[in-house]
Protein backbone atom coordinates (compact mmCIF):
# COMPACT_ATOMS: atom_id res chain seq x y z
CA UNK A 1 0.00 0.00 0.00
CA UNK A 2 2.79 2.40 0.94
CA UNK A 3 4.64 1.70 -2.31
CA UNK A 4 1.43 2.35 -4.30
CA UNK A 5 1.01 5.70 -2.55
CA UNK A 6 4.62 6.67 -3.31
CA UNK A 7 4.16 5.60 -6.94
CA UNK A 8 1.03 7.74 -7.31
CA UNK A 9 2.68 10.77 -5.73
CA UNK A 10 5.77 10.48 -7.93
CA UNK A 11 3.80 10.01 -11.14
CA UNK A 12 0.97 12.50 -10.49
CA UNK A 13 2.80 15.49 -9.03
CA UNK A 14 4.41 16.56 -12.33
CA UNK A 15 1.00 16.49 -14.04
CA UNK A 16 -0.60 18.47 -11.24
CA UNK A 17 2.15 21.07 -11.37
CA UNK A 18 1.76 21.59 -15.13
CA UNK A 19 -2.02 21.67 -14.99
CA UNK A 20 -1.92 24.48 -12.43
CA UNK A 21 0.19 26.80 -14.58
CA UNK A 22 -1.85 29.74 -15.82
CA UNK A 23 -1.59 30.24 -19.53
CA UNK A 24 -1.97 33.94 -20.28
CA UNK A 25 -4.82 34.51 -22.71
CA UNK A 26 -5.43 37.96 -24.12
CA UNK A 27 -9.01 39.18 -24.41
CA UNK A 28 -10.66 40.44 -27.58
CA UNK A 29 -11.89 43.98 -28.12
CA UNK A 30 -13.81 45.63 -30.92
CA UNK A 31 -12.78 49.08 -32.09
CA UNK A 32 -15.26 51.10 -34.14
CA UNK A 33 -13.82 53.97 -36.17
CA UNK A 34 -15.52 56.91 -37.83
CA UNK A 35 -14.12 60.09 -39.32
CA UNK A 36 -13.05 62.81 -36.93
CA UNK A 37 -13.15 66.57 -37.01
CA UNK A 38 -9.89 66.77 -39.02
CA UNK A 39 -11.31 64.73 -41.92
CA UNK A 40 -11.44 66.81 -45.11
CA UNK A 41 -14.59 65.84 -47.03
CA UNK A 42 -13.07 67.32 -50.19
CA UNK A 43 -10.27 64.70 -50.24
CA UNK A 44 -10.17 60.98 -50.92
CA UNK A 45 -9.07 58.76 -48.00
CA UNK A 46 -5.56 58.25 -49.38
CA UNK A 47 -5.13 62.03 -49.69
CA UNK A 48 -6.02 62.72 -46.03
CA UNK A 49 -3.27 64.00 -43.76
CA UNK A 50 -2.05 61.16 -41.47
CA UNK A 51 -3.90 58.48 -43.49
CA UNK A 52 -0.65 56.87 -44.66
CA UNK A 53 0.68 56.80 -41.10
CA UNK A 54 -2.61 55.30 -39.93
CA UNK A 55 -2.30 52.49 -42.51
CA UNK A 56 1.31 51.85 -41.46
CA UNK A 57 0.26 51.72 -37.80
CA UNK A 58 -2.45 49.14 -38.53
CA UNK A 59 0.02 47.13 -40.61
CA UNK A 60 2.40 47.07 -37.63
CA UNK A 61 -0.40 45.81 -35.35
CA UNK A 62 -1.23 43.07 -37.87
CA UNK A 63 2.40 41.96 -38.00
CA UNK A 64 2.43 41.85 -34.19
CA UNK A 65 -0.74 39.71 -34.39
CA UNK A 66 -2.68 42.22 -32.30
CA UNK A 67 -5.33 42.68 -34.99
CA UNK A 68 -7.51 39.61 -35.49
CA UNK A 69 -9.87 41.06 -38.08
CA UNK A 70 -10.45 44.37 -39.80
CA UNK A 71 -13.32 45.56 -42.00
CA UNK A 72 -15.37 48.51 -43.15
CA UNK A 73 -19.11 48.84 -43.37
CA UNK A 74 -21.05 51.95 -44.28
CA UNK A 75 -19.01 54.85 -42.83
CA UNK A 76 -17.53 52.75 -40.03
CA UNK A 77 -14.22 50.94 -39.77
CA UNK A 78 -13.98 47.98 -37.42
CA UNK A 79 -11.08 46.13 -35.84
CA UNK A 80 -11.04 43.17 -33.52
CA UNK A 81 -7.84 43.13 -31.54
CA UNK A 82 -6.18 41.31 -28.70
CA UNK A 83 -5.09 43.06 -25.52
CA UNK A 84 -4.77 42.38 -21.80
CA UNK A 85 -7.59 44.77 -20.84
CA UNK A 86 -9.92 47.42 -22.19
CA UNK A 87 -7.53 50.13 -21.03
CA UNK A 88 -4.60 48.35 -22.70
CA UNK A 89 -6.57 48.11 -25.96
CA UNK A 90 -7.33 51.85 -25.85
CA UNK A 91 -3.70 52.64 -25.06
CA UNK A 92 -2.50 50.58 -28.03
CA UNK A 93 -4.91 52.26 -30.45
CA UNK A 94 -4.24 55.78 -29.23
CA UNK A 95 -0.62 55.44 -30.29
CA UNK A 96 -1.99 56.06 -33.80
CA UNK A 97 -1.24 59.63 -34.90
CA UNK A 98 -4.47 59.67 -36.93
CA UNK A 99 -6.42 59.34 -33.66
CA UNK A 100 -4.21 61.83 -31.87
CA UNK A 101 -4.75 64.38 -34.66
CA UNK A 102 -8.51 63.64 -34.81
CA UNK A 103 -8.55 62.28 -38.36
CA UNK A 104 -10.55 59.41 -36.84
CA UNK A 105 -12.54 58.80 -33.68
CA UNK A 106 -12.57 55.36 -32.10
CA UNK A 107 -14.77 53.68 -29.51
CA UNK A 108 -13.54 50.41 -27.97
CA UNK A 109 -15.68 47.70 -26.38
CA UNK A 110 -15.01 44.22 -24.96
CA UNK A 111 -15.75 41.60 -27.61
CA UNK A 112 -16.81 38.21 -26.30
CA UNK A 113 -17.06 35.37 -28.80
CA UNK A 114 -19.54 32.61 -28.10
CA UNK A 115 -18.56 30.23 -30.91
CA UNK A 116 -15.04 29.11 -30.04
CA UNK A 117 -12.70 28.83 -32.99
CA UNK A 118 -14.42 31.41 -35.20
CA UNK A 119 -11.89 34.07 -34.17
CA UNK A 120 -8.45 32.94 -33.18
Amino acid sequence: MKSLLIFLIVTCIPFLMFSQEDEHVEAHFIALYNVGESWDTEKQPGEQTYFKEHSEFLSKLRKEKKIILGSRYSDTGMLILKADSLEAAKKILHQDIALQKKLFNVVVYPFNTFYKGCIE
